[in-house]
């Protein structure tokens, strides 16, 4: 059951950070083509920009993330953000940027040190943190495809949720239009996740396959709009009302998802500055089977500067349902995959959901990259990057069913703090301790990216 919940932190917050995200970022977005970094030290004018240390990757992919070009003007403010920037591509274990001049030509040198492309990826851990729901594995992922930036990435998991997967992106793959496209076919044996199902009969699986493909457009260096579609099949061997929406327990339909993203954020995986906005609406069904409903959603986030060291990040999420009957394996939860921290283990269910969340954040130590030299290590491995943050946090949500009563009482809440480590690989290692509405503690790890 969803049990009501007192509001006892600042709930007001929230929502007002909510409605400015939601109802200015479209417009303010769509008007902002390169991003609002502080420039109070002008370096020179850029004649061109050069690129070293790519001995795989295309230059180009390099430069596409670059906001500074030739003929701009330079500055440390606009260096580091664009250092951050192609640091997020994945692709390097190092990037330092330099303005400096030869003669009378004033240039910009981009010195990047490159991944190991090919990794073996281990998969091991608990499914939604919790000790009885052990997963094992392991993958095999090209970062780097044809020095382009493709990614292919093959998998297989066995334990709890035992699932396997192929997958392949090119961000780019018609340069002169700026298309890119991906594809991708898995099949899992998923443990159901609705407690009010598992209440009713005891817990069952799902066998899930699917396979898809996505074609979009890269609109400029922050925006890009693109559009999914796919075949699901779902077998359900656990007969009940609801749980599929064909009576023989055997859903098979036809989707597809139209999405817009606008992402400007200096560091994705802990993004200090900049902002991030996801729209998208997917049709399940169209008359070739029993389903038939679509869903809209939004996950909007937006990262302040706020000087000495301190940021202050922001974000709202949710998605709504419309149409016919939303089967179980579609629902939506906090406590699997979305979490409120407070209530991290406490799972919430329902057709419709919303959250927000707000993080005062401080960098105790700045990403900083290192060598690694106290064990012989391939040249690949030896360069590490580390930053350790401290972080004061709100978090708020609900999900619900069409037809539920919903006023401010019913959002579930928590509020706490913890340190955040920055380690290589792009990987977050959160520590934390949060406390719900009821003043109830947990402590929380946990490997999830920041928002």
């Amino acid at each position: 059951m969803n049990p009501p919940h007192h509001f006892h932190v600042p709930r007001t917050a929230l929502l007002a950070v909510g409605c400015v995200l939601i109802s200015s970022a479209p417009a303010h977005l769509r008007a902002q083509q390169e991003p609002r970094v502080p420039s109070h030290t002008a370096l020179g004018i850029i004649d061109t920009v050069i690129v070293t240390g790519n001995e795989k990757t295309e230059a180009y992919v390099i430069l596409d993330e670059m906001t500074l070009k030739s003929g701009m003007s330079a500055s440390p403010e606009l260096i580091e953000y664009d250092r951050n920037r192609i640091y997020s591509l994945g692709l390097f274990t190092r990037v330092d940027i330099f303005y400096d001049s030869l003669g009378t030509k004033r240039f910009l040198l981009v010195d990047v040190r490159e991944r190991w492309f090919i990794v073996p990826v281990p998969i091991l851990g608990f499914r939604d943190g919790d000790p009885s729901k052990f997963f094992f594995g392991g993958g095999l992922l090209h970062y780097n495809f044809r020095g382009r930036n493709q990614k292919l990435f093959g998998s297989a998991v066995f334990g709890y949720d035992p699932a396997f997967e192929f997958s392949f992106s090119d961000p780019q793959y018609d340069r002169e239009d700026n298309l890119f496209l991906g594809a991708s076919i898995s099949a899992s044996k998923v443990r159901n996740k609705s407690v009010i199902q598992s209440d009713l009969t005891g817990d069952f699986d799902e066998q899930h396959y699917d396979v898809n493909g996505t074609i979009g457009k890269r609109l400029n260096l922050f925006e890009s709009a693109g559009i999914n579609a796919g075949f699901h099949a779902v077998n359900i061997g656990s007969l009940y009302p609801g749980r599929t929406v064909s009576p023989d327990g055997k859903d098979r339909y036809i989707y597809a998802t139209a999405s817009y993203v606008y992402d400007s954020r200096n560091l994705r995986e802990y993004a200090t500055q900049g902002s991030m906005l996801f729209l998208y609406f997917t049709k399940y069904g169209f008359g070739e089977s029993d389903v038939s409903f679509s869903r809209y959603g939004l996950d909007a986030r937006k990262y302040f500067p706020l000087g000495g060291d301190f940021s202050f990040a922001a974000r709202v999420q949710g998605s709504l349902v419309s149409g016919g009957l939303v089967p179980t394996y579609a629902h939506v939860y906090f406590g699997n995959g979305e979490h409120i921290r407070g209530y991290y283990r406490t799972i919430w269910e329902g057709e419709d959901i919303t959250g927000g969340t707000l993080e005062l954040r401080y960098a105790l130590l700045g990403a900083k990259t290192i060598l690694f030299s106290a064990i012989p290590l391939p040249e690949e491995f030896s360069v590490w990057r580390f930053g350790i943050s401290l972080a004061l946090f709100t978090d708020t949500g609900l999900a619900w069913f069409r037809g539920d009563k919903v006023h401010f009482d019913s959002f579930a809440s928590g509020y706490g703090g913890g340190i955040h480590f920055l380690l290589p690989y792009g990987v977050i290692l959160r520590t934390e301790y949060a406390w719900n509405d009821h003043r109830i503690g947990q402590f929380i790890i946990d490997f999830r990216g920041a928002i």
